[in-house]
């Protein structure tokens, strides 16, 4: 994944303003390999031969209009209890494809992470179902399985370079596995 030019760590985490980058989780489809930008919430796809590389995006209903576009599913289940809180910032983690290699499951960060905290805070904790098309080339969030806890209240809010969340929510799921029957 190529990073911004001119690009700092000082930048931090917030959507539309942060120029990071951070890739973490890696899941192959057919001739695709998909890496999560947790940062950017993108999912970048590149092809196993021809090394080509595509961009789609998890913060949009088409997968390619970014935050200029109508907004995903991660919008309408944000975390509405802190008004600072990024809405639409799911902060994709770890992923796997389903069987059929038609979908990803995608983590989705909540707004108080337990790990990885300068680059993981999101606003719609739960697991993103990710539509793949072009034959694994690209892909568009269509629904967001939405987790919550807010029984875990010892986790600490100072987030670097992000929000300082003030809500009750604790929910920050960290990885999705597919299991087949």
């Amino acid at each position: 994944m190529e990073g911004n030019a001119g690009a700092t760590n000082e930048s931090g985490q917030l959507p539309g303003v942060s120029t990071r980058r951070d890739s973490h989780g890696m899941a192959v489809t057919g001739n695709y390999i998909h890496v999560v930008d947790r940062i950017q919430n993108v999912i970048e796809t590149f092809h196993v031969h021809t090394y080509e590389r595509s961009t789609y995006d998890v913060v949009s209903i088409s997968g390619t209009a970014g935050r200029t576009g109508a907004a995903s599913k991660c919008y309408q289940r944000s975390i509405l209890d802190d008004i600072n809180l990024i809405l639409n910032d799911p902060a994709p983690d770890l992923l796997e494809t389903t069987p059929d290699d038609k979908y990803l499951m995608v983590a989705f960060r909540g707004p108080v992470p337990v790990s990885v905290a300068h680059g993981g805070q999101g606003s719609c904790p739960g697991v993103g179902i990710v539509e793949l098309m072009d034959g694994g080339k690209s892909g568009k969030l269509l629904d967001v399985i939405r987790t919550t806890n807010t029984v875990d209240t010892s986790v600490p809010v100072s987030i670097p370079g992000g929000v300082a969340y003030s809500g009750k929510e604790r929910s920050d799921v960290h990885g999705a596995i597919v299991i087949a029957k």
